[in-house]
C-alpha cells in the first residue's frame, strides 16, 4: 500500500543511545573536505541540503531532530522547501486568501446596497489558485525525488555507521 502524499513527507529512525554520537558523526561527515551535501548541527537539531551550486528552487531541505521516545531515541527527518522557498509558500497562500476575503467582504457590501455583485468571484478564485499551488508543491515534491533520495540515503548510512560496534 502506498502512502498519500504529503506536504512535508516524514520519517523516522531509531538510534542507539541518546543520539549524540549520530549529530557527531553527521557533523564530521559534512565538514569533510569535498563533501557532496551541506548542512548544520546543532544538537538535538542538524539539516542537510545540497550545496548551492547544485540546488534548484525546487531542491528539498532536511530537518532532523532528535527525540526521546517510549522505546528509545528516534531520529525523526522532514523535508520541506528550503525556508525561503516556504517563506515564500505561505506568503503566497496569505495574501490570496485575504484577496479572496476582501472580495467577498466587498462583494457582500455591494449586495447590502444593490450593487454588482462580481466582486464575490474573488473568493473562489482565490481558493482555486490556492489549490494549484498547493498541487504545484506536490509537482516539485516528484521532481526532486532523487535529491529527497539522495538526502535520507546519507542520513541512513550515517544511522547504520553509529549502530555498528566499534572495530
Amino acid at each position: 500500500m502506498t502512502r498519500p502524499p504529503r506536504m512535508r513527507p516524514t520519517f523516522e529512525l531509531p538510534v542507539p543511545g541518546d543520539g549524540s554520537a549520530l549529530l557527531a558523526l553527521l557533523g564530521e561527515r559534512l565538514r569533510e573536505p569535498g563533501a557532496q551535501l551541506v548542512g548544520q548541527v546543532r544538537p538535538p537539531h542538524a539539516f542537510v541540503r545540497l550545496p548551492d551550486d547544485r540546488r534548484s528552487l525546487l531542491s528539498p531541505h532536511l530537518n532532523l531532530e532528535l527525540r526521546q521516545g517510549e522505546s528509545g531515541t528516534v531520529l525523526i527527518g522532514r523535508f520541506s522547501p528550503h525556508p525561503n522557498v516556504w517563506t515564500g509558500f505561505m506568503g503566497l497562500f496569505f495574501a490570496l486568501a485575504m484577496c479572496g476575503l476582501a472580495g467577498l467582504i466587498y462583494g457582500l457590501a455591494q449586495m447590502a446596497v444593490d450593487g454588482p455583485l462580481w466582486p464575490m468571484w474573488a473568493a473562489p478564485a482565490a481558493a482555486a489558485l490556492i489549490a494549484f499551488i498547493y498541487g504545484a508543491a506536490f509537482i516539485g515534491q516528484g521532481l526532486s525525488g532523487e535529491e529527497m533520495f539522495v538526502l535520507r540515503a546519507f542520513v541512513e548510512c550515517s544511522v547504520r555507521d553509529c549502530q555498528r560496534p566499534a572495530p
